[in-house]
């Protein structure tokens, strides 16, 4: 017997939002709609606080938000922030320092709520991709060239890899594995690699899990739609599990599939349960 379904999680880029595109009337009407069938509607994002809040009016239709790919938890009503992790100056140092050996450029967010400043290298020929994200936040990046020029604490460091690098993927992976090492597409060419490099055990599973404990909703009870690797976390803990159909190919077996994010896949989502 399927449970009785009183939260939803959906993540935001690709899914709810289309690329250089907006979220349609349609689907923010599927909000309301979850609202009135008395369902807490949580969107769980890889953008941090400031990138989402700039998306996401405040009177938008939610009632909490997992940003950072887990790092922190905002209550919408009141944007209060109700959780938040980071990496400390040790942790990030050394982890910048293993990067630096492999001549692979990163960024480093500061600390919840400030992670839209950042760290930044260009100790390896640029990425577009990486060009791209240093040109979109210019005003808060900071060159350094030595880890010992890191100063503060961290969510944490986004590694952009291209064709080449690429064959480090499971290298690093495996050397951090003592951290929460999480793969996703790039939101901005939608081909690139990124790896992002978390605090042990956060990602937008676990802290979802942890919202949903708080709640005192039980993982059955929770259905959920993704379109990427970093959505996996949250999607495997939930009820019901939905990929909207511009999911990368071989995530698709494993879930329900809706319309794509540019067909108002969230809507159908929200029909289906």
């Amino acid at each position: 017997m399927t449970n009785k379904i009183r939260a939803i999680i959906t993540d935001l880029d690709g899914t709810l939002l289309p690329k250089n595109g907006e979220i349609s009337g349609i689907n923010k009407k599927a909000f309301e709609y979850a609202q009135q069938k008395g369902y807490f509607r949580i969107i769980a994002t890889g953008r941090n606080l400031y990138s989402s809040l700039n998306i996401l009016p405040p009177d938008f239709p939610i009632d909490y938000l997992v940003f950072s790919s887990g790092a922190g938890i905002l209550r919408w009503s009141d944007q209060k922030l109700l959780f938040s992790r980071h990496l400390e100056l040790k942790e990030t140092q050394d982890i910048a320092r293993y990067l630096w050996n492999y001549n692979i450029n990163f960024t480093i967010q500061k600390g919840i709520p400030d992670n839209h400043h950042f760290y930044y290298t260009d100790i390896y020929p640029l990425h577009p991709d990486y060009k791209h994200r240093l040109k979109t936040y210019a005003p808060f990046g900071t060159l350094i060239h030595a880890p010992e020029d890191i100063l503060d604490k961290a969510t944490q460091l986004i590694i952009i890899l291209d064709a080449i690098q690429i064959r480090l993927l499971e290298k690093v992976k495996t050397d951090l594995a003592a951290y929460s090492v999480v793969r996703s597409t790039s939101p901005v060419d939608h081909q690139a690699i990124w790896l992002e490099i978390f605090p042990a055990g956060i990602n937008k599973g676990t802290s979802c899990r942890h919202l949903l404990n708080e709640l005192g909703i039980s993982c059955g009870e929770c259905a959920g739609l993704g379109n990427d690797y970093n959505d996996v976390d949250f999607l495997d803990l939930c009820g019901q599990a939905f990929l909207v159909n511009n999911a990368p190919i071989d995530l698709k077996p494993h879930y329900k599939s809706v319309a794509s994010d540019r067909n108002n896949g969230f809507a159908e989502f929200i029909g289906k349960l």
